[in-house]
């Protein structure tokens, strides 16, 4: 499994270094030690060679009856965190950058694997709760958890400190503002600061699209009064009907869609733009809620749930990969439904 070897140089002397096959896979590691014509010296370094093999021997065979070799886990996990950070898609970079961020702040750059316990992950749960929202603490104690599984799946670690870890912090449901139909109307009347951004909301108010995949909108995945494309959250494809005021929205006043018009439907700059416009729009309109671009795809999802569309139906419309992911707008629909009954008249009954 591991060989000394020998390699001549050009100055007479012999460098010595590890032949490693392992698993199918060879490997060479230098031992940066060398043999001269100092016979004696060479006696010398000839045993520290072979206990160093030795030494690796033994680590490789632990690690094959599920024991792990010292070095693995003297690994440093901010760098093993940090490259598991750089392979990440864009969609979720952002995230374990942030997570690196703290990890890093907490560790001072370093902590070994092997010295990861449920204690130090509880610790660094309350770090994070001192910093940041207990939603975000959420997201970065899962982002977190992810790199340990890594390292436990690729046998860093010999034990999970996860099945030991008790997780207190719990997401919390935050509110979802959605637009009333009434409401809508009202911003349909209003100026609103850039074109774009007003068809591009109403728009999704009226298909649930996410603004990344309003922006890379383009004439031709508009076909039969349908959309088709690549969601780019998700990468799914979708097919999606247009409701008569999405097509109103794509339309000239003639009622048919442009067959000739190439390129992108909507110009639109960065979401953090958009949203800037739509917080003036809303503010011209006199509707007090907090709403963002985004709160257009809870619109839509409000909007259908409320007219009588199953969830079902809804989370496809939505594109989401799970129903239960879905089920937040129902629990709207079902408040609402209760305000309602609430507002009748209290009679008493003889």
């Amino acid at each position: 499994m591991i060989k000394l070897r020998k390699k001549q140089l050009a100055d007479g002397s012999q460098s010595l270094y590890l032949d490693i096959y392992f698993e199918g896979k060879r490997q060479y590691q230098s031992l940066n030690l060398r043999l001269t014509k100092d016979k004696e010296n060479n006696k010398e370094i000839l045993k520290l060679a072979n206990k160093i093999r030795a030494t690796k021997e033994l680590e490789y065979q632990s690690y094959q009856h599920g024991f792990i070799p010292a070095y693995k886990t003297k690994i440093n996990f901010v760098e093993y965190f940090q490259k598991i950070a750089e392979e990440r898609d864009r969609r979720n970079s952002k995230v374990y950058k942030n997570t690196l961020n703290y990890l890093k702040k907490f560790t001072k750059n370093s902590i070994q694997i092997g010295q990861i316990n449920e204690n130090w992950i509880a610790e660094f749960q309350k770090y994070l709760m001192k910093y940041v929202s207990q939603n975000s603490a959420w997201v970065y104690m899962n982002t977190l958890k992810a790199g340990i599984n890594k390292a436990y799946r690729e046998k860093l670690i010999q034990v999970n400190p996860l099945h030991y870890f008790r997780e207190s912090v719990k997401r919390i449901e935050t509110k979802k503002e959605y637009l009333t139909i009434s409401e809508i109307e009202t911003l349909i009347n209003t100026k609103c600061g850039n074109d774009d951004v007003k068809r591009a909301f109403l728009f999704s108010c009226f298909t649930g699209l996410r603004i990344s995949d309003v922006r890379n909108l383009e004439w031709e995945d508009v076909k039969d009064e349908m959309i088709d494309f690549r969601q780019k959250k998700t990468r799914g494809y979708e097919y999606l009907p247009l409701s008569k005021t999405a097509i109103d929205i794509l339309s000239f006043k003639d009622g048919n869609i442009h067959k000739l018009r190439t390129g992108r439907i909507f110009d639109l700059l960065s979401k953090d733009y958009a949203n800037v416009i739509v917080k003036d729009w809303i503010k011209r309109a006199g509707i007090t809620k907090k709403i963002t671009y985004h709160n257009s795809r809870h619109t839509f999802a409000t909007l259908s749930l409320s007219q009588g569309v199953d969830l079902f139906t809804v989370s496809k419309l939505l594109g989401h990969c799970n129903v239960r992911v879905t089920q937040v707008y129902a629990k709207i629909i079902d408040s609402v439904k209760k305000d309602a009954v609430n507002k009748l008249p209290h009679l008493k009954i003889a």
